[in-house]
């Protein structure tokens, strides 16, 4: 054990491997980057939605009606868990002023005659208003007002059987012929917290890990220190990869642990599948990421255009995982680049074993796509700086290596 241990200290990889360390030590923001800004960020989107699910949206109510039908619609509105009754207008006309105003998102109009229509036996209507520039909402509050509506008029129509002699099963049959039962196999409680928070906290840790990552070989040009990793690496360029590599991925394994094993328990968010096969399949996939971000760095000497690069491949990333918009729906090049993405796999595989309890057996799609990135981002790497090493052995000036000589 001493005997490998000795070994291990004297080897080029654990020399490099130090070395990034000690450079890592003295790069505060980069640190701040790698740990503290993506713990932070967790627990600022945890907090955003902590209550879960949508609640208490204002609503307003135009009552023209006034009836006692009218007065149960409203105060069934009132009573559900997404939508508060917190004023009664007049008009449509104000609904729409109170809606620019932000007073309310939402409104019920009951027109007059409701019930005495309804007791006539013909058909009658009330309109739902809401605001749909903002999807959720809107979708949250036709969805309870639907509920409601449908409700009072299977009352409704069981009141009026009842009274014709019918028993409340035949009532119930004839005012609910076909009953729709729905079954959601994931994320039964339509929970924002249990949807959102765990992807868009992946998301934004793979971004960091990519941006970080594409500064490992350029800032060693832009410092003027390339010269020195190449002869303390003496030609490995393996150890070189190897060796930079490590401290970073360790630093990554950490702060994932501590998202996984430490926020997502604070805030009672449940992991559906195995959290060993989770941390795993999420290692896996930073590690493709970051490789990524190596490959850039190796190609690109300037650490802003490398960084420049990194930001454009990670603006896009949730819009076109198909995780708030599905890929099947986008236009033919807009999909083939989605796919092109390492976040796009990342999230569909993230959701299986996350959100859907699958095993490692159904993960073989993502795994292999994460797998070719990888494979091609460590090639890649080690290709273009054993190209870099071969233009050293010939003439390396002091200070770095000339943009011109790849």
């Amino acid at each position: 054990m001493n005997t490998f241990l000795r070994s291990l200290k004297q080897s080029t990889t654990w020399k490099i491997a130090i070395r990034e360390t000690e450079r890592l030590s003295t790069r505060r923001t980069l640190l701040l980057l790698m740990t503290v800004l993506p713990i932070a960020l967790s627990f600022l989107l945890a907090f955003i939605y902590k209550n879960e699910v949508v609640t208490d949206i204002p609503m307003a109510v135009v009552d023209q009606d006034r009836s006692e039908l009218s007065r149960l619609l409203t105060r069934s509105v009132d009573a559900t868990r997404s939508m508060k009754v917190v004023m009664s207008l007049s008009s449509v006309g104000e609904i729409r002023e109170q809606m620019r105003k932000g007073t309310i998102l939402g409104a019920l109009y009951i027109p007059d005659g409701l019930e005495r229509e309804l007791k006539k036996g013909k058909q009658a209507h009330v309109v739902i208003y809401k605001g749909s520039f903002n999807l959720i909402i809107g979708n949250s509050i036709l969805k309870d007002a639907t509920t409601i509506v449908k409700t009072v008029s299977a009352g409704v129509l069981m009141n009026k059987f009842r009274k014709a002699g019918m028993t409340e099963d035949q009532a119930l049959a004839l005012a609910n012929p076909i009953r729709l039962d729905s079954n959601n196999l994931f994320n039964p409680n339509y929970n924002y917290e249990s949807y959102f928070v765990p992807c868009l906290i992946a998301a934004m840790f793979q971004m960091l890990i990519l941006v970080t990552s594409v500064l490992l070989i350029s800032s060693e040009h832009h410092d003027g220190t390339l010269r020195s990793l190449l002869d303390l690496a003496d030609g490995n360029t393996a150890a070189i990869l190897i060796g930079k590599s490590l401290p970073h991925l360790a630093i990554h394994a950490a702060t994932t642990l501590f998202i996984l094993g430490i926020i997502f328990p604070l805030f009672g968010i449940p992991v559906h599948g195995s959290l060993l096969l989770l941390l795993g399949y999420v290692l896996f996939a930073n590690a493709a990421v970051f490789f990524l971000g190596f490959l850039i760095s190796s190609l690109v000497h300037n650490q802003l255009f490398a960084t420049e690069i990194a930001v454009f491949i990670t603006t896009p990333a949730v819009l076109f995982s198909g995780y708030t918009f599905p890929i099947e729906a986008m236009p033919v090049p807009h999909g083939i680049f989605a796919q092109l993405l390492p976040f796009t796999s990342f999230f569909a595989g993230f959701i299986k074993i996350y959100e859907m309890g699958d095993s490692v057996w159904m993960l073989g799609p993502e795994i292999a796509v994460t797998s070719c990135i990888l494979a091609v981002s460590v090639a890649g790497s080690l290709f273009v700086l054993r190209r870099v090493a071969s233009h050293a052995s010939h003439a390396l000036p002091e200070g770095g290596i000339d943009e011109a000589t790849i």
